[in-house]
């Protein structure tokens, strides 16, 4: 996933500054040296610093520059109760899970340093144990990284993953419900009368945890409901003129999607190849991410509450971090967000 500029810039400086290449006290590159360093323009080297500054990890003067802030004086511990926060997503539209775990961290005083996965590339793990409490980990790709994870294992370091599970690391993970989201959206459309009802993922080789969790979910609604009609976990390739031909052949009258992001996408090549939704088909999504209230119809949707996940993953970490056992994982409850994508319909008897 693309980094945003301005992140890249912020994190760099971040990393130089937890690592203490730059200390307390450094003045840091002016908004000038780092638009030439990086080629970037003025304003985004600008909005870098002020994503530090709002972290409280520098003070910034005007006609005198900015400063890595006093606060994070040289210490051999991370006295400052610091929580490094590693999230995939360059920017807060798909979920802000920053926000809950924040709220729960920043009472008890804890500072939470948020970046982006190829840090555990740029730290070593004792050099992230030498400046952070512990961290909270949401892994895009679950077999990335395994060596210094592994090593933060062996030095029983507190990391608590976010929405996926790593095989052989005995992390406790905070996610949402997902079997019981399949179950409900697909329930839904039972429901409303359908008995054609697909699962649509994204074509990969080795379909994330998730994506299965919702997809047995799915299953278990048209067991329950003695529908024999399904779609096949290892899905075809999803082109515009696969899925139209898939609904075509398969008679389908609904959808149950991945995410949202693959909702939005089909119910795009719906509309342009003039197939109705809600009309004809009817599609439901999973996250709730902003653009699914937007979209022409509205998406209905499975709701994952991202800030209580934030909540629950700083919660662990706290009781971990406090009292030095090991948390057990815990699943976060979903809830259906009903909007204009689906619709009732009637067999002819």
């Amino acid at each position: 996933m693309v980094v945003p500029l301005y992140q890249k810039i912020s994190d760099d400086l971040k990393a130089q500054i937890t690592t203490q290449k730059l200390k307390a006290g450094d003045k840091l590159p002016t908004e000038l040296e780092l638009s030439e360093t990086y080629n970037v323009s003025r304003i985004t080297a600008k909005h870098a610093l002020s994503a530090l500054e709002q972290l409280g990890m520098i003070t910034r003067s005007r006609g005198k520059g900015s400063f890595v802030s006093q606060e994070l004086i040289d210490q051999s511990v991370p006295a400052t109760k610091s929580i490094l926060f590693i999230q995939p997503f360059g920017d807060l539209s798909f979920g802000d899970f920053a926000q809950g775990l924040i709220s729960e961290m920043k009472p008890l005083g804890y500072t939470v340093f948020i970046t982006h996965a190829e840090f555990l590339n740029e730290a070593t793990a004792s050099e992230i144990m030498q400046n952070f409490n512990g961290l909270i980990y949401y892994p895009m790709n679950t077999d990335a990284y395994l060596d210094i994870l592994f090593e933060m294992v062996t030095l029983d370091f507190p990391v608590i993953l976010l929405d996926k599970e790593i095989y052989g690391l005995p992390f406790p993970c905070v996610k949402s419900d997902n079997f019981m989201g399949g179950l409900m959206a697909t329930q839904h459309l039972i429901n409303e009368g359908h008995e054609r009802i697909a699962f649509m993922m994204n074509q990969d080789a080795h379909p994330p945890h998730t994506t299965r969790d919702r997809y047995l979910g799915y299953m278990q609604a048209l067991n329950k409901a003695n529908l024999s009609f399904h779609t096949h976990y290892n899905n075809p390739d999803e082109s515009s003129l696969v899925v139209l031909d898939y609904l075509k052949k398969s008679k389908l009258t609904a959808m149950v999607c991945e995410n949202d992001l693959i909702a939005l996408s089909l119910m795009t090549t719906l509309q342009q190849a003039g197939i109705s939704v809600p009309g004809e088909v009817s599609i439901i999504g999973f996250d709730n991410i902003q653009a699914a209230s937007l979209s022409n119809p509205p998406l209905t949707t499975i709701e994952q509450s991202f800030s209580a996940l934030g909540e629950e993953a700083a919660r662990l970490l706290l009781d971990w971090i406090q009292t030095s056992e090991v948390p057990t994982s815990n699943n976060i409850t979903v809830q259906l967000i009903k909007r204009k994508t689906t619709k009732e319909i009637k067999h002819e008897h």
